[in-house]
């Protein structure tokens, strides 16, 4: 996830003829590793992709990245003709990456896209248009999320640095702007049930920069009955807050289908240190906790996702790391992690998950509700390529 207020990495415009030569790969029978026929661990193809039959051929995706951990490969490879822009890419209920833009006139629009049936083929495009105004010279967040309640789409919007004041925009189902909060320095938002989380310097509803961290608003009231994220006196809910401060910089935050959610934030020096917190002590009415430290990487973050385990199988946290003097996006790494026992705990340190065919490009990676790791980026010479991962 990436907030492009404060960085600035553009994808370029799609081209036909390399969209096509990848589409044409996708329907061979070959094995994302070695050619041979390989089963996933997680069933069916992710977001309408892929089977359980095999693994689509490595040459679909290899001008964009390649796999490195033998246990997984992708069954599907889907393109766009959308212009992503900036967006940092999140996974919708409509069943499918979503996305918020703005045109040079200022014109906000959700962007979702959703895959066809099969291993491949072009994601369709549902565009809404959103009536907000943003104040002029502050930045539209680069994340829009659909949470699990109320219907709501969360999108954002911060003033321009060093003023960091910004809101938090609740849309409903039509677009429209439901509820709306103060917020400093929002940069990247997940949601468990009943739960809103983000990264930034205050909790929802208090317009003072604080400690940088991971933040918490709980649901208060019902859909259609006054639904809200402050208590207004109701004390059935409690009062947006803190859940941990560390860092001096904001970074990615992402939650696991079973609640667990993750953070991994940068300090002024040079370190960035990812922490896991397991879904009860995240939960709707939690207090607040500090998380397990599941390793520190030198420089900033872009891209994070998180696998929740399955069966056997633990989960994957797979992160972007970038260096910061000059930033230039790195290979994307991945730790395999449990959470029994209300901790998380990693196996070992982070390991090289996914190598980039061009070095310096930054790649979106989010999970669907299969559990499946979506990889999307632009390719060398034009082109917006999304590839589904999944265990073999």
């Amino acid at each position: 996830m990436r907030w492009y207020g404060w960085s600035h990495q553009g994808r370029k415009d799609l081209v036909a003829a390399a969209l096509c030569a990848a589409a044409a790969l996708v329907q061979g029978c070959g094995d994302d590793g070695d050619g041979g026929a390989g089963a996933s661990a997680n069933g069916d193809g992710g977001g309408g992709g892929g089977s359980s039959a095999g693994c689509v051929d490595a040459r679909s995706h290899e001008a964009l990245f390649s796999l490195v951990d033998p246990g997984w490969c992708a069954v599907a490879v889907h393109t766009t003709d959308e212009a992503l822009g900036y967006a940092s890419l999140t996974w919708g209920r409509h069943g499918g990456p979503m996305l918020v833009r703005s045109d040079a006139q200022g014109a906000v629009e959700i962007v979702r896209l959703t895959p066809p049936g099969g291993a491949g083929g072009e994601l369709a495009a549902a565009r809404s248009a959103v009536d907000v105004d943003i104040p002029e010279g502050a930045f539209l967040g680069g994340q829009a999320l659909d949470l699990p309640f109320f219907g709501w789409t969360a999108i954002s919007w911060t003033s321009a640095f060093p003023d960091t004041l910004g809101e938090l925009l609740l849309l409903d189902e039509r677009a429209a702007v439901a509820a709306r909060y103060e917020v400093n320095g929002l940069f990247a938002a997940a949601a468990v049930e009943g739960r809103f989380l983000h990264t930034g310097l205050s909790p929802l509803g208090d317009p003072a920069a604080g400690p940088n961290g991971l933040y918490a608003a709980d649901t208060c009231g019902a859909a259609g009955q006054d639904a809200r994220l402050l208590p207004e006196g109701d004390s059935s809910c409690a009062a947006p807050a803190a859940v941990a401060a560390w860092g001096d910089n904001s970074g990615p935050v992402a939650a696991d289908l079973r609640g667990n959610v993750f953070a991994v934030l940068p300090s002024s020096d040079g370190a960035q240190q990812a922490r896991g917190f397991a879904a009860a002590a995240i939960a709707r009415g939690a207090g607040p906790a500090e998380g397990d430290a599941l390793f520190t990487l030198p420089g900033v973050g872009t891209g994070l996702a998180a696998i929740a385990p399955e069966g056997s199988a633990p989960g994957l946290l797979v992160f972007q790391p970038a260096s910061s003097t000059p930033y230039e996006p790195l290979a994307a790494v991945a730790v395999p992690y449990s959470a029994d026992g209300g901790r998380v705990q990693t196996d070992g340190e982070p390991r090289t998950f996914i190598e980039l065919a061009t070095p310096g490009t930054s790649i979106s990676l989010l999970a669907d509700e299969k559990n499946h790791l979506w990889i999307g980026g632009p390719l060398p010479n034009g082109g917006f390529l999304f590839a589904v991962a999944a265990r073999r």
